[in-house]
C-alpha cells in the first residue's frame, strides 16, 4: 500500500446545554471570524489528541473525547483535505480563556449562530447541526496492535465491548 500526503485537521466540538463553545479569530486571514477551536495533526499525534491540544491551546480547556462528531472532505491543490471533528466533554470547574492567537472564547447560543461572521459556511453547518446527545463509541485496540489505534463507531447509542 503506497502512503499518501495529505492535508489533515480537527476541530474541538463542546456542547453546554444549548450553547457551543466558539473562537474568534485574532490573528492572520480569518481575523474576526468565528469558528470552533482547530489546528492540524503534527508528525505522529493521533488526530483526536490533535483536537485535544487545540482546544487547550486556543481555550485553556481540557478534556476528553467522547465521540466522532464529522469529518470533511476535499481536495486542495490536486491533494486530500480531511477535516475530522471530535465531540469532547470538558472537565468541571474551567473556565475558557483565549491564547494569543484567538481573539474571543465564548459558548453561544445555537439561536444565535446565524449573527456571527464565520470562517466558513461549513464551520457554521458544523455547529449549527451538532447534537451533543448523539452517541458514539471509541473502542482502544492500543494495546492489542502495540501502538495507537483507536476505532471510532456512530451506533446510536448502542454500547460496543
Amino acid at each position: 500500500m503506497k502512503g499518501l500526503s495529505c492535508d489533515l485537521g480537527v476541530a474541538a466540538v463542546v456542547s453546554l446545554e444549548n450553547k457551543i463553545l466558539l473562537v474568534k479569530e485574532g490573528m492572520g486571514q480569518f481575523k474576526g471570524k468565528w469558528g470552533l477551536p482547530k489546528g492540524f495533526v503534527d508528525q505522529g499525534e493521533l488526530p483526536r489528541d490533535a483536537a485535544l491540544r487545540e482546544l487547550k491551546e486556543e481555550c485553556g480547556l481540557d478534556g476528553e473525547v467522547i465521540g466522532l462528531n464529522s469529518l470533511r472532505e476535499k481536495i486542495t491543490n490536486g491533494q486530500p483535505a480531511i477535516f475530522i471533528v471530535y465531540d469532547i466533554k470538558i472537565y468541571p470547574g474551567q473556565t475558557a480563556k483565549p491564547c494569543s492567537e484567538i481573539a474571543q472564547v465564548e459558548f453561544v447560543d445555537k439561536g444565535k449562530l446565524d449573527d456571527l461572521d464565520w470562517i466558513s459556511q461549513t464551520m457554521k453547518s458544523i455547529a449549527s447541526l451538532s447534537k451533543p446527545e448523539t452517541k458514539s463509541s471509541i473502542i482502544d485496540y492500543s494495546s492489542v496492535q502495540g501502538h495507537p489505534y483507536l476505532l471510532h463507531l456512530h451506533n446510536g447509542g448502542v454500547s460496543v465491548e
